[in-house]
C-alpha cells in the first residue's frame, strides 16, 4: 500500500512476514515449544497447559481470518470525478491528477491512467501503444481495449468470446494525454455511471451490468426466405434484446416485413438467453449484427447474418472481386473481348455493407450475333459477395441492369 515502509521479515510471532498472525509451527510460537518439554507429571501439566494454548491460538488466528476475509469482501467504494478539477476520489481518498476531466458531446473524459486506477485497474494492467494508437487495460481476467478516434470498446473475459460496446463517442488525445470516456470504460470493468450536473461530477459505483456475450443465428448461411432462429445470451440482469441487422430493407428487398424493419425483439428462453423465430430476408446479402441490452449496444466480428442463394458456396471463390467479375464473364461470353471492368457505387436503395457487396459494370465487344445480343459493343452488371472479412468474392448475380 502506498505510503507504508516494508518492514524485513522475521521469525519472531506476530512479524509482518506472517501479518500479526502467530505462526503455529516456528521456533517462536508456544506450541512448538510445549513440545520440546520433558516427559512425566510436568509433562502432563504442560500437555494442558499446550492444549489451552493452542485453543487460544486457534481462536485468535480464526477472529484474525474473519475479520481480514471481512475486509477483502467489502464492495469497493464509488468513485468521483469532477470536470475542470484535477483532484479526484477512489476508496474513500483523495488523489491528484496532472490534467482535468472534461466534457465532449455531452460525455465526460477522464485521463486514462487515473480512470483506470479508480476503477481497480493495477498499474500493470494499463498499457499504450502508440504505433497502434490504443489502449488496453488488464483487471484479473477481463481485458478493454480501446483505439483513438474508434467508437468501439472491445472486452474479453477469460477465455471469451471478444465483444466490442459501440459507443457514441470515441477516446482522444489532449494535452499528450489519451482521454476516455468514463461510462463506457466503467461498464466494461462493472461499474455504473451517474452524472450530477449540478456538482459537474461523475460517479463510478460498482454494480451489475449486463452483457451480450454471444449471438447465434440458425441456420447460418441461410436462403433467403428461409426460417431463421436468432439466439442472444446474456451477462447479468438484462432487459429484453434487440437484435438490429444493418444493411437490411430498401426498396429492393422482397420480403415486406424486412422492408420496413431492421430491428428484431427477442423473448425469454432459458436462463441468461433470449429466442425468436422469423423468416431470413429476401436479399441475399451478408448482414452484420449488433444487440442492444439495457440501453448498451454490443457487436462483434463474427456477428454476420449470411443469407445465400442455393449452391452460393458451391461456385468458384476468388481473392478479389475482379477476379471473380474476369472468371464469370469469360464463363458467360465466350468468345467476346473483354474491354472494361468498372466498380460501381451501390444503388441508393441497396443498404448493404459495401464491404461484403460490390457492384461491377463490364463493357465487352460480341464478334456474332447471338439469340439475345446481336453483334457489337455491350455492357453487363454484376453483383460481388464476400463470405465474410476473410473470405472469397463469389458473383451473385447479373443483368443488363443493375
Amino acid at each position: 500500500m502506498a505510503g507504508c515502509s516494508r518492514r524485513k521479515a522475521s521469525n519472531k510471532p506476530g512479524n509482518a512476514a506472517t501479518g500479526g498472525i502467530f505462526p503455529l509451527f516456528s521456533s517462536g510460537n508456544p506450541v512448538a515449544r510445549a513440545k520440546a518439554a520433558v516427559p512425566g507429571k510436568a509433562a502432563a501439566q504442560r500437555c494442558r497447559v499446550c492444549s489451552g494454548l493452542v485453543s487460544a491460538v486457534l481462536a485468535v488466528n480464526a477472529a484474525l481470518v474473519l475479520c481480514w476475509g471481512s475486509w477483502a469482501q467489502a464492495a469497493p467504494a464509488p468513485a468521483h470525478f469532477w470536470v475542470g478539477r484535477v483532484s479526484y476520489e477512489a476508496n474513500a481518498r483523495q488523489y491528484t491528477m496532472d490534467v482535468a476531466p472534461y466534457v465532449s458531446e455531452g460525455r465526460t473524459y477522464v485521463p486514462v491512467r487515473y480512470l483506470a486506477y479508480a476503477l481497480g485497474v493495477p498499474e500493470e494492467g494499463v498499457r499504450w501503444d502508440g504505433a497502434a494508437q490504443t489502449v488496453s487495460l488488464r483487471k484479473q481476467d477481463v481485458i478493454l481495449r480501446l483505439k483513438l478516434s474508434s467508437p468501439l470498446l472491445e472486452r474479453q473475459a477469460g477465455t471469451g468470446p471478444s465483444v466490442s460496446l459501440v459507443m457514441d463517442v470515441a477516446p482522444e488525445m489532449r494535452s499528450g494525454r489519451v482521454f476516455l470516456p468514463a461510462r463506457y470504460v466503467a461498464a466494461g470493468l462493472g461499474y455504473s455511471a451517474a452524472w450530477g450536473s449540478a456538482t459537474q461530477q461523475v460517479t463510478l459505483a460498482p454494480g451489475e451490468i449486463a452483457w451480450a456475450e454471444e449471438l447465434v443465428f440458425d441456420p447460418n448461411p441461410v436462403e433467403p426466405d428461409k426460417g431463421l432462429s436468432i439466439l442472444v445470451r446474456t451477462s447479468g440482469s438484462a432487459s429484453r434484446p434487440v437484435v438490429r441487422l444493418r444493411g437490411v430493407g430498401g426498396s429492393a428487398e422482397p420480403n415486406e416485413y424486412w422492408r420496413q424493419a431492421d430491428k428484431i425483439t427477442l423473448s425469454p428462453g432459458g436462463p441468461g438467453e433470449w429466442v425468436v423465430g422469423l423468416l431470413s430476408p429476401g436479399q441475399a446479402g451478408v448482414y452484420p449484427a449488433e444487440v442492444t441490452v439495457n440501453g448498451l449496444t454490443f457487436t462483434a466480428g463474427n456477428w454476420l447474418l449470411k443469407v445465400y442463394p442455393e449452391g452460393f458456396l458451391n461456385r468458384p471463390g476468388y481473392a478479389t472481386p475482379e477476379e471473380a467479375v474476369r472468371a464469370r464473364f469469360a464463363q458467360d461470353f465466350k468468345g467476346c473481348s473483354l474491354r472494361e471492368i468498372e466498380e460501381r457505387p451501390l444503388l441508393p436503395d441497396d443498404l448493404r455493407d459495401p464491404r461484403y457487396h460490390k457492384l461491377f459494370l463490364v463493357t465487352f465487344y460480341q464478334p456474332y450475333d447471338g439469340p439475345v445480343l446481336p453483334a457489337g459493343m455491350h455492357s453487363y452488371f454484376y453483383y460481388i459477395l464476400r463470405d465474410g472479412p476473410n473470405g472469397f468474392w463469389r458473383v451473385a448475380g447479373g443483368g443488363t441492369g443493375p
